[in-house]
């Protein structure tokens, strides 16, 4: 069987299967999700594929208990049943949540977060995760912020990490040269003029009709530098609700 070479990477349980595909990102009820590229022809891509098992009402789920013990363990969230609307109409099974109960994801989110080595930023968790220097298996879950490498803000959109030493980022900024190094502000200068240069109608219209700021990284978009913990926290916040 393809399992016993084909290490399941997902948080599923189900078959796994191998496909040549040229866009495997992608994922459906009948197709589930793509396990891993195993060989990249360019043109194509030969990857596994995980088809989680069927889950009849009542019956066993199709989440490994094992990833959700890693996930409940290292991430700093658990794995439980989000409802809400009126009376609780609305309930979405193996839901990525805060510890008191807060919607962060679904469990590709918590399984993301596991492989990553991030954990749940307790004041703003659905969009925001907090960035070790220690690996995902070394942390020690404590009050205090011995470890952290920064903060990350991410939307299905895109993400960036922000650390002591960027920038706190604002959306309404307009960058302007004395606010930053001549030499970052010249390479940021000659990409955004060559992109645009080589970029079609659309491309000058809605990604760089914003000027230089289209080119300048989301952790560099800003007047004022990050100096401690809580402005990289603010600054991941601000770009989470930029993108959502």
């Amino acid at each position: 069987m393809i399992e016993k070479l084909i290490k399941n990477t997902t948080p599923y349980l189900g078959k796994l299967v191998l496909k040549f595909e040229k866009y495997p990102h992608y994922s459906g009820s009948q197709s589930g999700v793509l396990n891993k590229v195993h060989l990249n022809l360019g043109f194509t891509k030969l990857v596994s594929r995980m088809i989680p098992r069927q889950v009849m009402e009542g019956g066993p789920s199709n989440i490994d208990p094992k990833k959700i013990e890693l996930i409940e363990k290292y991430t700093g969230g658990v794995i439980g049943t989000h409802k809400w609307g009126g009376d609780y109409e609305y309930v979405l099974e193996n839901s990525f949540l805060t510890k008191d109960g807060q919607y962060i994801g679904d469990i590709k989110t918590a399984w993301w977060y596991f492989q990553n080595g991030i954990t749940v930023c307790e004041e703003y968790p659905h969009g925001v995760a907090v960035v070790w220097n220690t690996s995902k298996f070394d942390k020690t879950l404590v009050s205090g912020q011995d470890g952290i490498f920064g903060y990350r803000g991410y939307t299905h959109r895109g993400g960036a990490t922000f650390k002591i030493g960027d920038r706190l980022f604002d959306e309404d900024y307009n960058p302007v040269v004395e606010d930053y190094d001549e030499k970052e502000f010249k390479k940021y200068w000659k990409k955004y003029t060559k992109s645009y240069k080589k970029g079609d109608d659309f491309d000058r219209k809605h990604i760089y009709n914003d000027g230089i700021k289209s080119v300048i990284p989301f952790n560099k978009r800003g007047k004022q530098v990050i100096e401690d913990w809580e402005q990289a926290k603010q600054a991941a916040i601000n770009m989470s609700k930029y993108l959502s």
